[in-house]
């Protein structure tokens, strides 16, 4: 059922996908009135070979700085990986892998800094589907992507422990940095498109067309899961046209993608799974329900009861909706975009917790940079206008979602709920009234500065 997770357990065993470390960046001047001088971009080599060492990874070729290869190991054999999943090259620090090796023997996995990932359509495709941490997609060449790999832990290892004021320490420091700038001239060595694999989750779905969500019951580990399917039709929309998951989730928690496991990009595989339907096959996949259940089938390897699987109400499905729609809305915003105000505050209304907490996570699951600026100015302009009481219902309902959130973004929230208040004093009573008593004290707290 899950070979693709199989498949990738046996390759960290191999250590291609080694777990990493994070850098911290070089402290600022402690003069903060010394002028830093203004340093131009750095030429590009006019023979790009010179001060590096070329390795021929079989369908592209990757460049490594030459004074550094002495503290380098590098590998560019794995002779079992298939194109769908295929590591070009894994650069370790020559160091910790051999005083690992001294203390825990042969393949004790230490050392790793970086290394590139090479996927077809359908293994690019998995790869978002599980949003696997330390892999990251940077470009692609048709249906070729290549991912940057790095470790999710520290893999500097020396038998006495670590030690951050040793020279060591800083050689290490230093090979981390290298690999933003191999990345860069892998990309246009091989003239290949930068390509960073989040289009997908700024969008609400993956297909057009009309869209079903249903609730599913899943007995769980602490009692019952419940999650929303989200289907669409991905070949022919309407009567006949073939269904399938689009975006899950838990309820009010972070949307996920799914694409099939079946070794074919989706795309191709649902335009023989509809040319199989038109045939009389599978007409169960002709429903939303029927296609839920398949999805169930393969992915908890469970066969879902009647009773475990229905529609969702108007409600429900409102907020569903606005978790699918979170991500596209603030993207949209952080790129300048035009959005409705109503529409934007709607969607906040109603979102859950741990989907606007996700927003602030890494690519793929969020959003890269500091999109709060101008998601705050948005909001901003959406605060006071027509309708007045839906306006504060929803801004109201986003200070109640964010009441946990430590950073600069509850006060602000607060403070426009605030000029909300003092905008239309009616408006504010009466869209206060839809929450709860315990609700209600805590809006009144949150905008009343005076307490």
């Amino acid at each position: 059922m899950r070979r693709f997770w199989t498949f990738l357990l046996t390759l960290c065993l191999l250590g291609s996908l080694a777990g990493c470390g994070t850098q911290t960046p070089p402290e600022p001047p402690s003069d903060a009135e010394t002028p830093v001088p203004e340093i131009p971009a750095p030429e590009p080599p006019a023979d790009p070979d010179e001060g590096h060492a070329i390795y021929d990874c079989g369908e592209i070729q990757i460049a490594l700085p030459a004074e550094h290869l002495d503290l380098l190991m590098v590998d560019t054999a794995f002779p079992d990986a298939a194109e769908r999943w295929k590591p070009l090259i894994s650069v370790y620090e020559r160091a910790s892998v051999e005083a690992a090796e001294a203390d825990w023997g042969e393949g004790s996995g230490a050392g790793f800094l970086f290394g590139v990932l090479a996927m077809d359509r359908a293994g690019y495709e998995q790869l978002l589907c599980e949003a696997l941490p330390g892999v990251k997609v940077i470009a692609a060449e048709g249906e070729r992507y290549y991912a940057r790999t790095f470790p999710t832990d520290v893999q500097f290892y020396r038998s006495g422990g670590i030690d951050m004021e040793s020279a060591e320490w800083r050689t290490w420091e230093t090979l981390n940095q290298m690999d933003e700038a191999v990345m860069a001239d892998m990309i246009r060595r091989n003239n290949l498109t930068p390509c960073d694999g989040a289009e997908l989750f700024t969008r609400s779905f993956t297909w057009e067309g009309p869209h079903v969500c249903l609730r599913f019951c899943h007995p769980g580990k602490y009692g019952e899961d419940a999650y929303v399917l989200a289907l669409s039709q991905p070949v022919r929309q309407g009567a006949g046209g073939v269904w399938c998951v689009d975006r899950w989730m838990y309820e009010g928690a972070d949307p996920m993608i799914w694409f099939p496991d079946t070794g074919l990009p989706a795309g191709e595989y649902y335009a023989g799974l509809q040319a199989a339907c038109d045939a009389g096959e599978h007409p169960e996949l002709l429903t939303p329900a029927g296609a839920a259940a398949a999805f169930i089938r393969d992915y908890f390897g469970t066969e879902p009861a009647e009773e475990d699987l229905h529609p969702l109400d108007a409600e429900a499905e409102a907020r569903a909706m606005a978790d699918l729609r979170l991500r596209e809305l603030v993207a949209e915003v952080y790129a300048g975009k035009d959005v409705d105000g109503m529409a934007l505050l709607a969607c906040l209304g109603l979102v859950g917790e741990d989907n606007w907490a996700s927003l602030g996570m890494l690519e793929p699951v969020g959003l890269e940079g500091d999109w709060w600026p101008a998601l705050l100015a948005a909001l901003e302009g959406a605060a006071v206008g027509g309708d007045q009481p839906a306006r504060d219902r929803d801004m109201m309902a986003f200070c109640l979602t964010i009441r946990e959130d430590l950073s600069r973004r509850r006060e602000a929230v607060a403070r426009l709920v605030r000029t909300q208040r003092e905008s239309d004093g009616g408006a504010f009573a009466a869209a206060l009234e839809s929450f709860s008593p315990e609700e209600q004290a805590y809006l009144k707290a949150a905008v009343d500065v005076d307490g």
